[in-house]
């Protein structure tokens, strides 16, 4: 084929050549990616017949093959050659074929391509075939390259005759091959840096799909899956242009740069699509699999009758419910109100699949909202059953969801940028609903709470600033659709706005001041029932998002504040425990241990409790930057950090810290003791107070960006600042150090580490104990600002 314009001539190597190529013919808007795969296949084709030519092969009896994806005429622009060089042994003897061998592959490596060749008889792929069941997939793409076309074709039938003939007998490992990467691969659809090719949903489930389709055990809907093809194999192309690599890792860094080029607005537009096509891949996979697996030999428990009069068995439920052949669905002829929704929840209750033509009806003729009352109710048990995530994804794929809930198209497929969470956001919130079943029982409107939960982030929209309370009259409007009353749609709204109030409140805010409590008050609107339902609610959105979101200890907080509200709902408040502060008798003998010697003083509490945390108090005669101290040191000695109280006793600083690890996985105290003393010493000297860690990585996107927040209703005698950032060993030191630079006193600091963020909330005063001036306030985020961005 004639070059491109503007492209390199063809004494270009092969790799610089194919990157011109797709980069010429461009991406996203109307390119059609398989044109341009196809055409990029010619160029590697024509490339390759030159160098049969130049290696002098024989008109007959030896011929060039091409497998994977390039044998799928659909390879990226750096994708590695897969290459099989076929020899008729009557033709060409061992010598011969090694001699032709050598002439073809030695160029290929010479050009820096990446190359997977081997060299066999028809006879010997035939036997591949049938031994090893990957590498028969992989030869079902075989295609001519050059030479004796009859070659290729002999084999390529040889091969397929194998795979058909032996699709009944090794259906089982077939079925396992499918089935057992999913505990081996990330989600696709779910994953924040997905790998396209590996992860489930991807281009290789995609070549499954295909195999089954060929073994003649079970087809598949081949515009979905071309669909959902064409665009990852468009992103894998972009990511490969981009970097200029045969990776298949869609990393933070390259997502930007690789939505571009395809045509996308931002990088978690790409994302969406990519988890919309990962799913219908995945929906298609299960459907194949579950066709082979009914393609057993006729009989069993799904049969009734005998001989030609062997029939699925059929199961009729109430509603005009139907279960026939281990599926469900509905007798069209029933008009019954409740029957669509009744099989929704038969399959999210039993587990049963819902069959494909129930699935296309209820797309094709969604429930009229808003819902009746016995309709609503329906739903809500389909949303308690055990296999409610499983009936979602057959759901979501073909549309349904978004037909019920109008808002959910804004929150299906958005990807979560926060390494706390496991799922996309319209994931997630049916993960909280299955989370939640766990504590119906313990509200008194179990229904609310499935359904916040079900609703809780549908204002996680691409354009959201604050999507608790962006969502709020989202989750009400979809609540009235849904069926539900006005003053029962207001307290879903209502628990949407502060789904995360009582959490944030919990551990990143003072127990012991009264504005803490107040803000928990305010935002259950004094209802105890609501609060009940807050508490409930929170515990299942973090459950949902992952372990990192969840803990012993976490919980305790959040325990802790829930009981003093609904002792202060009862009036019955007594004064809140102490959750953030030391053992008291290691807090007494640092005390006495600093005043009896000047000097500071280290001890390890024992561990109370069954999270891998340790206590470190630390106790050194009070003064300035000597809390900033005592964060360069545990920085210095690699110490993670996650909360920390800081108390003045009779001019004594006894700080307490939490840090991750047991007391034999840390610096011993007479080690740790030694460093303060050494920091304390020289805290007056600017250079001695340069960490010895290594900086943290320059932000790439927006969400590495350091945010500053003045928390201004959270206390009323201290000036209040929560400082949420990239994670790093020195961020707390770097944080403390300006504190000291500005002479402010930190009251109290609570520390929370979420995934890669690190949120630390700080009550800060002046030296005499007061609120700082507004003036001071303002120069001081901006202060802050550049110390979390160092």
């Amino acid at each position: 084929m004639p070059s491109d314009p503007g492209a390199r001539g063809a004494s270009a190597p092969l790799p610089a050549r194919r990157l011109d190529h797709v980069l010429h013919r461009g991406f996203g808007g109307n390119v059609d990616g398989a044109v341009r795969r196809a055409q990029h296949a010619d160029l590697v084709d024509e490339w390759l017949t030159e160098l049969w030519d130049a290696a002098g092969a024989p008109v007959e009896g030896a011929a060039l093959a091409a497998l994977g994806s390039l044998g799928r005429r659909d390879l990226g622009p750096a994708s590695d050659l897969d290459l099989l060089l076929l020899v008729d042994p009557e033709a060409l003897d061992d010598d011969a074929a090694a001699t032709l061998a050598s002439a073809l592959w030695y160029p290929i490596w010479d050009s820096g391509t990446s190359l997977d060749h081997s060299l066999r008889t028809p006879a010997q792929t035939e036997e591949i075939a049938r031994e090893d069941l990957r590498a028969a997939i992989s030869l079902l793409d075989l295609r001519l390259v050059a030479g004796d076309a009859a070659l290729v074709e002999g084999t390529r039938a040889r091969v397929r005759r194998v795979w058909r003939s032996q699709a009944r007998s090794r259906r089982a490992e077939l079925i396992d091959l499918a089935e057992d990467r999913t505990s081996r691969y990330a989600v696709l659809a779910h994953a924040s840096e997905p790998n396209l090719k590996a992860d489930r949903g991807g281009l290789r489930d995609v070549t499954v799909i295909r195999a089954f389709a060929g073994s003649w055990l079970a087809d598949h809907d081949h515009v979905a899956v071309d669909r959902a093809a064409d665009a990852l194999l468009d992103a894998r192309d972009a990511l490969q242009a981009v970097t200029g690599r045969a990776g298949t890792r869609l990393g933070r860094p390259d997502q930007d740069a690789v939505a571009g080029l395809c045509g996308y607005e931002s990088a978690d537009d790409l994302l969406a699509t990519l988890a919309q096509s990962s799913r219908a891949v995945s929906w298609e996979l299960h459907r194949v699999v579950r066709a082979a697996q009914a393609a057993a030999a006729p009989g069993g428990q799904g049969t009734t009758g005998q001989g030609a009069a062997r029939r699925p068995h059929l199961a009729r439920h109430e509603h005009g419910v139907l279960v026939q052949g281990g599926e469900v669905s509905v007798d069209p002829r029933v008009e019954d109100p409740l029957r669509d929704v009744a099989a929704v929840r038969h399959a999210a209750t039993t587990g049963l699949p819902l069959a494909d033509a129930t699935l296309e009806r209820l797309a094709r003729s969604p429930l009229t909202l808003p819902l009746s009352a016995a309709q609503r109710d329906v739903l809500l048990d389909a949303l308690a059953g055990e296999h409610i995530a499983d009936t979602y994804e057959a759901l979501d794929v073909h549309g349904v969801v978004s037909r019920w809930i109008p808002a959910w198209e804004g929150v299906r497929n958005r990807p979560q940028r926060s390494a706390v969470h496991r799922f996309t956001v319209d994931r997630h919130q049916v993960e909280t609903v299955r989370e939640a079943r766990a504590h119906l029982g313990a509200v008194d409107r179990p229904d609310l709470l499935l359904a916040t939960a079900l609703l809780h982030d549908i204002g996680k929209r691409a354009d959201a600033r604050d999507h608790a309370r962006e969502g709020a009259p989202l989750a009400r409007e979809a609540a009235l659709g849904l069926g539900f009353t006005a003053p029962d749609a207001d307290t879903i709204a209502a628990l949407v706005a502060e789904h995360l109030t009582l959490v944030e409140l919990a551990t990143g805010r003072d127990p012991s001041d009264p504005a803490t409590l107040t803000a928990l008050l305010d935002a259950v609107g004094c209802d105890r029932g609501r609060l009940e339902l807050l508490r409930a609610l929170t515990e299942a959105d973090a459950r949902a998002a992952g372990p990192a979101a969840w803990s012993s200890w976490r919980a305790s907080l959040v325990d802790h504040l829930t009981e003093r509200a609904r002792a202060a709902l009862t009036g019955g408040l007594a004064g809140p425990r102490e959750f953030l502060a030391p053992q008291r008798s290691v807090e007494q003998a640092v005390l006495a241990a600093v005043h009896r010697t000047g000097g500071p003083h280290v001890l390890y509490a024992p561990p109370t409790s069954e999270d891998p945390f340790t206590q470190i108090c630390l106790g050194a005669p009070d003064g300035a930057g000597v809390f900033a101290a005592m964060a360069r040191v545990l920085a210095r000695l690699r110490i993670d950090v996650r909360s920390a109280v800081v108390t003045t006793v009779g001019g004594i600083a006894v700080d307490t810290w939490w840090v991750s690890g047991a007391p034999s996985d840390l610096p011993p105290p007479t080690a740790l003791r030694s460093a303060l003393a050494r920091e304390l010493q020289r805290r007056a000297d600017p250079a001695a107070r340069v960490l010895d860690v290594p900086p943290g990585a320059p932000a790439r996107t927006a969400e590495d960006m350091p945010v500053v927040t003045l928390l201004s209703d959270a206390s009323g005698d201290a000036t209040v600042v929560q400082v949420n950032a990239k994670n790093r060993p020195s961020l707390l030191a770097d944080v403390a150090e300006t504190i000291t630079g500005r002479r402010l006193m930190v009251r109290s600091a609570h520390v929370m580490t979420l995934g890669a963020r690190a949120v630390d909330v700080l009550y800060l005063t002046d030296l005499r104990g007061r609120v700082l001036e507004p003036p001071e306030v303002g120069s001081l985020v901006t202060a802050l600002m550049e110390a979390a961005s160092a």
